[in-house]
Order: structure tokens, then C-alpha cells, then sequence
């Protein structure tokens, strides 16, 4: 009897499929925490990115310090969708109050509470015993400091001939219209709270050039030797011939004009011509 029986093979799918279910729930309850885990993970970043954006147009605008905050958290919280606004933190550094300045920083921390927890808190490396799982995420939004505007206005002698149906001379109305585009940039940089300097002019004249100050006559950023085409294009250099001034003329070289003969200050004599100054001294 007892050899019978050992050698009996009914009932053993019984036993083979509660050894087997033990391996398959596990990998069922894994799935199902690692899915709502990055669910949840990815939703918060969501919500925290889209926050950042919503809450930078508010600074923007001129909101209170304490109306963007409250305006950041309810937008971050409205948008978390499957995540309870119980289980996150949002905290948020105004512009003003960050080192450096012109940035917005909205950080959140996420708790998620798995439904299977030894596994899925040994899925991403924690211990067994572990309550719950944390993330944090971060987001910076940097707002400029300021907007710079640089008017190039022509003052040339054709302004002061009448604008086109209209019985004032063109500069008067392009100093009016200058004066209500700084007027309006203005009006708008004073709402602007959370930036230093949100609104910077600059004038610059301008006819056939642009004077730019005897100060800057040698700055590395002019063409002080002429070397450039454009120096030349209000001079016409072939006038200054050595048949006509054997003593002082321009010799090209290439595309670039040279100061020849002896009658040359010593500082200009074989150099290339640096425009106005070859001629008037």
C-alpha cells in the first residue's frame, strides 16, 4: 500500500500551483506598486513644472509675494490629478529671495504609500521596513533681470522736413513716439517687484554714423587701423593719388589703404588709414 501510494500522481497540479503562486503574486504585487510609483512620480513633476511656468507670468505681473505663493500651490495641487495633495510638500523661493536673484524655485516632495510595501520598497533599494517612499523634484524658472532697448533714432537733415500727412516735422514726432514707448515700458517695470532693474534705455543718434565718443577712439572693439571695408565708404582714397600728392597719398593693398610719403605724421606714415583721422588730423 504504501508503495502505491507514493507512486499515485493525482493531485500534485494542486500542490505545484500554490507553489508557483507564490512567485506569480509576487511579480503581480511588484508591478502594480512600480507602475502607480512612476505614475505618481511623473504627475508630480508635471504638476510641478506647470506650476513654475503659471506662477513666473504672475510675478511677471506684478502679484504679491504672498499671492504667487498661494497662486503656485493651488495650481500644483490642481494638477497633481491621482495624487492626494496630502502625500506632497511644495516650497517655493521667490526671485528676491534666491542667492543670485532673477530665479524662481519651486521644489516638491512626494510620499507615496505602496500597496504591497517589503516589495516595492526593496524594488528601488529601501528596506523592507521602510512605512513609505519619498521623492523630491525640482524646477527653476529664470526670469530676466531686465529688458534692455536700445532706440537708434535718425537725425539726419532729411527729419526735419515734414512728416508724410502730417503738418509736424518728422523729428517732433519721432521724439513723440520715443516718449510713449518709454512712457508705456515704464508703466509696466513698476509692477515688476520680484527683478532689479526690469527696464533699461539706451539712445543711440544716428545719421551717416553713429558718433560714439572720443572716449572709445581706442577701444578693442574699434576698428582703430581700418582694416575693415566699411571704414573707407565715406572717403574716396583715389583722390589722394601719389601723381597729385607725391608727398602724402594712399596706396591700396589689397582692400586696405595705406599712408605713403614723407609729408605723413610720423604716428600714420606706412600704417593702414584709420578714416577721419587720416584726413583732418
Amino acid at each position: 500500500m504504501i508503495r502505491r501510494f507514493t507512486r499515485d500522481r493525482r493531485g500534485n497540479y494542486a500542490l505545484m500551483t500554490v507553489i508557483t503562486m507564490v512567485p506569480l503574486m509576487g511579480g503581480v504585487a511588484l508591478a502594480v506598486d512600480y507602475a502607480e510609483l512612476v505614475r505618481q512620480r511623473q504627475e508630480t513633476l508635471n504638476a510641478l513644472d506647470a506650476a513654475g511656468l503659471a506662477t513666473a507670468q504672475q510675478i511677471v505681473s506684478g502679484a504679491s509675494d504672498d499671492s504667487v505663493k498661494a497662486y503656485a500651490k493651488n495650481f500644483f495641487e490642481v494638477n497633481l490629478r491621482h495624487v492626494k495633495p496630502a502625500n506632497t510638500t511644495l516650497t517655493v523661493t521667490l526671485p528676491k529671495n534666491n542667492t543670485g536673484g532673477g530665479t524662481l524655485v519651486l521644489e516638491a516632495a512626494l510620499k507615496y504609500q505602496p500597496y504591497f510595501l517589503p516589495a516595492a520598497a526593496m524594488l528601488i533599494g529601501k528596506p523592507a521596513t521602510a512605512t513609505e517612499i519619498d521623492f523630491s523634484a525640482r524646477s527653476e524658472i529664470r526670469l530676466r533681470n531686465s529688458l534692455e532697448v536700445a532706440l537708434v533714432l535718425d537725425n539726419s537733415g532729411s527729419m526735419t522736413e515734414l512728416g508724410h500727412g502730417s503738418s509736424q516735422v518728422r523729428f517732433d514726432l519721432l521724439k513723440t513716439a520715443a516718449k510713449q514707448l518709454v512712457d508705456q515700458l515704464a508703466v509696466q517695470a513698476q509692477a515688476m517687484k520680484q527683478v532689479t532693474k526690469p527696464v533699461q534705455f539706451s539712445l543711440v543718434p544716428f545719421a551717416a554714423s553713429v558718433n560714439v565718443g572720443s572716449t572709445y577712439e581706442f577701444a578693442t572693439w574699434m576698428d582703430t587701423t581700418g582694416i575693415s571695408p566699411i571704414q573707407h565708404e565715406n572717403f574716396d582714397w583715389t583722390t589722394l593719388s601719389k601723381a597729385s600728392y607725391p608727398n602724402q597719398y594712399a596706396e591700396k593693398v589689397g582692400s586696405v589703404w595705406y599712408a605713403r610719403g614723407s609729408s605723413w605724421d610720423a604716428t600714420q606714415k606706412d600704417k593702414p588709414l584709420p578714416a577721419l583721422r587720416s584726413i583732418n588730423g
